[in-house]
Parts: structure tokens; sequence; C-alpha cells
């Protein structure tokens, strides 16, 4: 596990960060869901829902329902606010988010399906996941490109630099891209290129191998997220996982021990 004083007060300064103008009221930023400092591997996507913090009614979720810490739950006034203790609850209910027994939101079932079959699943602590973008906003993320475009590539801009500071940081192995934007953005950030690829029902995959910090990261991603349909069943799923992991050891990833 990688954790330091120096991690913790990057970690803070994010936490702190004003709002953007869609930001959900209340919330946090999601600087990770799962255990970064001790994953191996890490999905991507876009950015945080809004059901993260907020039910189906627009109501704040709250007690065995509450997935993160919020503003309220900490007691403070504002993000400039924060202090160290409450930066410190918010990121360990992060790492805890896909302990057994956590309300982990159904979005992650695809995605939790892959990593199984790649024999590195969330609840071990073995993967965690990030986002391009660390605010949850309201609208989702495809209505704010579509009708604040500027806010969504602000936000881009502004959280392009602790993504990359993220996979520079922790000992990460592979990085696993839902939908073609997110392989696309993060192969940029790496510098990757594509090793492999080819097709199973709808989905488009490939394997590529970028860089960060002088080491090899794998980035393998495909191209429509799992949330919509993509013609693999439940058990197709896993077994993409398990095919990934295949073309991840041929190229020197996912060795036998992980």
């Amino acid at each position: 596990m990688i954790y330091n004083d120096e991690i913790e007060a990057r970690l803070h300064d994010r936490l702190r960060l004003p709002e953007s103008a869609s930001t959900v009221p209340g919330s946090l930023p999601v600087l990770f869901f799962g255990d970064l400092p001790m994953a191996k591997v890490a999905t991507v996507s876009l950015n945080p829902s809004k059901r993260e913090y907020q039910s189906a009614k627009g109501e704040e979720l709250g007690g065995l329902e509450r997935r993160f810490e919020t503003l309220g739950s900490l007691g403070a006034r504002d993000r400039s606010g924060l202090e160290s203790w409450q930066c410190n609850r918010a990121i360990s209910t992060m790492r805890g988010y896909f302990d057994p027994g956590r309300p982990v939101y159904s979005w992650f079932n695809g995605l939790s399906r892959v990593l199984d079959g790649m024999g590195v699943p969330y609840w071990r602590r073995q993967a965690a996941h990030l986002d391009l973008v660390q605010e949850a906003t309201d609208p989702t993320w495809s209505q704010l490109s579509a009708e604040r475009p500027e806010e969504a590539r602000a936000l881009l801009a502004e959280d392009r630099g602790f993504l990359r500071w993220q996979i520079e940081t922790f000992p990460l192995q592979v990085l696993v891209c839902n939908g073609r934007s997110t392989f696309d953005a993060v192969s940029g950030l790496l510098g990757a290129e594509v090793v492999s690829s080819d097709k199973v029902a709808r989905l488009t995959w490939s394997v590529a191998v970028g860089q960060a910090r002088g080491r090899d990261v794998g980035v393998l991603g495909w191209n429509l997220p799992l949330a919509r349909p993509t013609g693999l069943t439940s058990g197709g799923q896993v077994e993409l996982g398990r095919l990934f992991r295949k073309h991840l050891m041929q190229v020197g990833f996912l060795n036998d021990e992980v």
C-alpha cells in the first residue's frame, strides 16, 4: 500500500476545491471508489452518478443507504472549511465503497462481473474505480455536455491533472475503460498504443500499453458503456474479463500472483 502525508495532503486539497455550477448540492468530489492505495487495477468512467448521493426522488441518501460522506454528514458548512479529520473520514468511506454489506450502486454490476472474470474483484480491494471528472453532476454527464458544453470541458480540463497524478502515484498495473470516450481519453493521457483488438457481441474492445512515470500500464476498453445494451449476458461479461486477463498476461500484465 502506498499512502503518506504528501498523498494525503493532495487528496485533501482536491476535496476542498469549489463545486462546479452543476455539482450535486452538498456532495463531495469522489476521489475514487474502493481502496485505491491497495488496488492493482482500476476501472475508469466519465464521472460519478448523482445517484451516488441522491435517491430517484432527488433526496439525499442517508442512514444505511448513504454511500459517501457529504457536507451534511460531516457537519461542514462548505468544502473550503473541511478539517483534516473530516477529509480523512470522507476518504475512509470512499476506500470502503465495495466492502461486503455496503450499498454499492447497481451501475457497477457489469464492471464487477468483468473484474471477477479477470480475477481482481472490487470487494477484495484488488480493484478500485476512477473517473475522468470527480464531480457528481445534475444533469447527467451526457446532458451536461449537450446543454452546458463549456462547463463540461472545464471540468475535464480541471480534473485531467488529478487523474494523471492518481495513475502515476498509485501502483496500478491495468486501467479498464468503460466506453470509447474514456478509453480514448486515458490512452491519450498515457500515450498508449493498441496491441490487440477484436469484437464480441456489440463490443469492439482493445488492449493498449501506455506509460506512467516510466512504468508500463495496461489500458483496455470497449466502445459501449456496459450500462447500455451490448449483447452480452451476465455470464458473457465474466467471460469478457477472462478474455482480457489472457491478453493482458500475454503482454506482461496480471501475472498469476494478482
